[in-house]
């Protein structure tokens, strides 16, 4: 019958001792129990271990049940199985095999020993999964054991799980993007992260019946610390009101995320605000440089006279805006450079002409850029890996 808590007297047969876990405790990630006092015999031991092909490893104790060290069950029948290792080891103490190892209290939180495991790994510990960590209760007697591989494990499904759960907040994030209410305007978006969560995020927002907000960003970095920035970014746009205008949005976010990251991270971006009354499209480069328009069947960048700073490199910033009029059959596209640089096997990028020429060929056929350009660079790439998060929005006016 299991105990909640370790057994006051030590067992007098080679046993199993269980113990309650809390949450985030090194506890919770025992997995062996199996002890041995240290002067039984290694006959005894061995008997033990054929009976139960399940015990990997027992601890050795003394007889205040304090841990000892441990015996590996491949080392011991390693021993026994030499010429005349029955003879030489049957009757001697098992205590005198022991191997030492790491002992930790049960109590101690699983991501303080996190450096513990990254050592190990540096060092190249061979076959992790015979590498083993004792663990103590009160008293200091034991309460289980577990392998570094067990350690690396745990490791492994709590990163596989958070960057499951960051990829579908990112979904989310872009699901949740508005739909343009204005009829003259439309809005094609794409985004496909290179690693399940990426840096790259676009978002948009109705701010009236002829009017919108959007922007897109390229967050530094990839992973979980990028999808970190993008959900505080997401959150900020979602939140704040733009009736201050686009400067304010922006420095604003630029004071957020100095604040939060301590200009560690940055992201660059394109911010624009479209009012269809007027035709007038309102935008700030913020370090982000991957815009153009198509007009007629030429493409034109947007000029800048001032490169602005990507956001969150400088606690203050003055965004310098710019504003021009759009025409009607104008195109705007605005891209990152995941899109551009990817590369096919003999190292040649898709680059931008490639990507203005599906433009061309989108706004001709009115299909959807993402129906063409997806295609069209899974041919190129071939078995290249994506290497760089893409992300693009298509205005059409």
């Amino acid at each position: 019958m299991q105990s909640d808590m370790a057994p006051a007297d030590p067992p007098e047969e080679t046993g199993e001792i269980q113990t309650r876990s809390y949450p985030n405790s090194m506890q919770k990630l025992a997995r062996y129990f199996k002890t041995v006092q240290a002067e039984r015999t290694i006959a005894e031991l061995a008997d033990m271990l054929e009976g139960d092909l399940s015990i990997t490893a027992v601890c050795v104790v003394d007889d205040a049940a304090r841990p000892l060290g441990v015996i590996r069950r491949d080392k011991l029948f390693l021993l026994l199985g030499k010429r005349f290792g029955w003879d030489l080891m049957a009757k001697r103490p098992a205590g005198e095999i022991r191997e030492e190892v790491p002992v930790f209290s049960g109590d101690t939180n699983i991501f303080t020993v996190s450096p513990f495991l990254s050592a190990a790994l540096k060092k190249g510990t061979p076959e992790m999964g015979n590498s083993f960590m004792v663990l103590t209760g009160s008293g200091g007697i034991f309460t289980g054991m577990l392998s570094l591989q067990d350690l690396s494990n745990y490791f492994v499904d709590m990163t596989n799980s958070d960057i499951a759960m960051a990829s579908l907040l990112q979904e989310r994030f872009l699901a949740g993007a508005d739909k343009v209410l204005d009829k003259t305007a439309g809005v094609n978006a794409w985004s496909l992260p290179a690693k399940g969560v990426g840096g790259d995020f676009y978002f948009i927002r109705n701010l009236g019946k002829r009017r919108f907000f959007a922007a897109l960003c390229d967050v530094s970095g990839k992973g979980i610390a990028a999808s970190l920035v993008v959900s505080m970014a997401w959150g900020f746009l979602r939140a704040y009101t733009i009736r201050n205008g686009l400067a304010d949005l922006i420095v604003h976010l630029n004071r957020a995320i100095v604040s939060a990251f301590h200009m560690e991270k940055y992201l660059t971006g394109f911010f624009m605000i479209y009012d269809a009354d007027t035709r007038r499209l309102q935008f700030a480069d913020m370090g982000h440089s991957h815009t153009a328009l198509l007009r007629g069947e030429a493409f034109h960048r947007l000029e800048k006279a001032r490169v602005n700073l990507p956001i969150g490199l400088d606690p203050s910033i003055e965004p310098v805006l710019f504003h021009m009029k759009i025409q009607s059959g104008d195109a705007l596209l605005v891209y990152t450079d995941g899109i551009t640089e990817q590369d096919n096997p003999g190292g040649e990028e898709f680059g931008d002409e490639r990507l203005l020429e599906l433009v061309r060929q989108s706004r001709a056929t009115e299909r959807d850029l993402d129906t063409l350009l997806i295609p069209a660079l899974e041919e190129f790439r071939q078995t290249t890996p994506q290497r760089d998060d893409m992300t693009c929005l298509l205005f059409r006016f």
